[in-house]
């Protein structure tokens, strides 16, 4: 299993991205789980085998070899003092581990795809500048990317990219982006970050606060 990526967004939060092309047994060839987690592994469907086991290796390679747990609503955690979010795309599978809330999303770039959906995340306080196409297909993906990034941070307590997420004016040059979870009575700020690795969005949203 090849790293397809690793890089640190600031001293308390890194990211893995790994290109997962082995099969499974040679991916438990490597791991060597322990039995209570062959035993997990066991009970999974197919896809979540493969996911499950990217996220083991991404884990490993960080040195937090220590079980994911999921809450009610299905959002992950560690049981230690680091914040975890996952994300898969196409046979990569990226893990982030900070010592603030996260959210990460990584996603193929789908030009067709993302323009054929913008109306269903784009709001319309939420304008940018954009120079060509490919400039302006950049600038959907990441908002959406920050938008899917937020909904994991919050634990997928908002559903509504239109109505509860927001982010602020920028441009492709920014360091961090601004970005929102608007609740009934109170907005809470968060700060995004974007990478493009090889064809791939990768975005990181960070609860600095």
């Amino acid at each position: 299993m090849p790293l397809f990526n690793h890089f640190k967004v600031d001293n308390y939060t890194q990211i893995v991205v790994w290109d997962v092309t082995e099969s499974n047994e040679e991916l438990l060839e490597i791991l060597q789980l322990a039995p209570y987690r062959l035993e997990k592994y066991a009970k999974l469907s197919d896809k979540r085998k493969k996911e499950f086991l990217g996220i083991r290796i991404c884990l490993n390679y960080l040195q937090n070899d220590i079980d994911v747990d999921y809450d009610e609503k299905g959002k992950p955690y560690l049981n230690s003092n680091h914040q975890l979010s996952i994300t898969h795309s196409h046979g990569k599978v990226a893990v982030g581990i900070s010592r603030y809330k996260i959210g990460i999303d990584i996603e193929l770039r789908r030009d067709e795809k993302i323009v054929n959906i913008k109306d269903k995340f784009i709001r319309k306080d939420e304008q940018f500048v954009y120079t060509n196409e490919q400039e302006r297909t950049t600038f959907l993906h990441i908002i959406w990317g920050i938008k899917e990034s937020l909904y994991k941070l919050d634990g997928g307590n908002f559903w509504s990219f239109l109505i509860h997420y927001r982010t602020e004016v920028f441009t492709l040059q920014d360091k961090y982006i601004n970005c929102w979870i608007t609740k009934e009575t109170v907005s809470d700020k968060y700060y995004a970050f974007w990478k493009m690795i090889g064809n791939y969005y990768l975005v990181v949203v960070i609860d600095y606060d």
